[in-house]
């Protein structure tokens, strides 16, 4: 047991560090990932260059496939083993819980709808002659849609990570309070 009854860490501070470390910077560069394809989607849908239009949703495509699943997996497990090997754990403090179902919804949806359309789209520009524009308007939206509600929940994470709202959960005030209590010797 350490200080107040809490449970010690089970990383050592160098290891934690680490792990932070690499939990910020995949969230940041998912983060930033999901801020440029709404604003990659956007431009192509109102570019006036059907060449600019082909180079964006090939672009998407690409960044999509090569970095979305790595970034999101790192920040998902990172998140899970800092829970995991700290106090703070995934069930005790809502605003962990609140991240870790964000995040896991993320995870899922990403390989489930957002590659596939991404994927759609660049097949259907790269189904179109190169001085024509491609008929993207469904994927187009799709992908400004999917932007933005990603943008958001990682936001939120964010959010909730700095200002830690909402308190123990019903679990993590028993485990605070059982371990507080004193140990009978017998």
């Amino acid at each position: 047991m350490g200080r107040g009854g809490r449970t010690l860490p089970l990383m050592s501070p160098k290891v934690r560090r680490f792990v932070l470390l690499a939990h910020v910077v995949s969230s940041v560069g998912w983060l930033g990932l999901n801020l440029a394809v709404p604003a990659l989607a956007v431009t192509g849908m109102t570019t006036g260059s059907p060449a600019t239009q082909h180079a964006v949703y090939r672009v998407l495509d690409m960044l999509g496939g090569f970095y979305l699943i790595p970034l999101s997996l790192t920040a998902f497990i990172t998140g899970v083993v800092l829970s995991l090997g700290t106090s703070w754990g995934i069930f005790r403090h809502y605003w962990v819980t609140v991240k870790f179902v964000l995040t896991l919804i993320a995870v899922v949806l990403i390989p489930l709808s957002l590659l596939p359309g991404l994927r759609e789209t660049a097949e259907v520009v790269a189904g179109t002659p190169p001085g024509e524009f491609a008929d993207v308007a469904r994927g187009g939206v799709g992908q400004v849609g999917a932007g933005f509600v990603s943008t958001t929940m990682y936001l939120t994470c964010a959010i909730v990570s700095i200002y830690k709202p909402w308190g123990r959960t019903a679990y993590g005030r028993r485990r605070l309070a059982a371990s507080s209590r004193p140990r009978s010797i017998g």
